[in-house]
């Protein structure tokens, strides 16, 4: 069940973070998310750092651990191609 403080964070990423958010999730480099979305690799850092920030947690680490344990991911597919 996801935490009342994971959801409000969540409900306030933009459909950017939670992209960003999503690819980082399942593997992929600030570098690649990059390149995949045709943003500049230190936009995809600001993101990161900017989902990082809503979801009170520490590092990209923790973030994603929280995201996941709240099952957040689970319900949001990361597109392919």
């Amino acid at each position: 069940m996801m935490s009342y403080a994971t959801t409000v964070a969540i409900s306030h990423l933009t459909s950017r973070e939670s992209e960003v958010l999503r690819l980082v999730a399942n593997g992929r480099s600030a570098k690649e998310v990059a390149l995949e979305l045709s943003i500049a690799p230190c936009t995809v850092e600001r993101h990161i750092e900017n989902v990082r920030l809503k979801t009170r947690t520490r590092n990209r680490a923790h973030m994603i651990a929280v995201v996941l344990q709240d099952g957040w991911l689970a319900s949001a597919p990361v597109a392919v191609g």
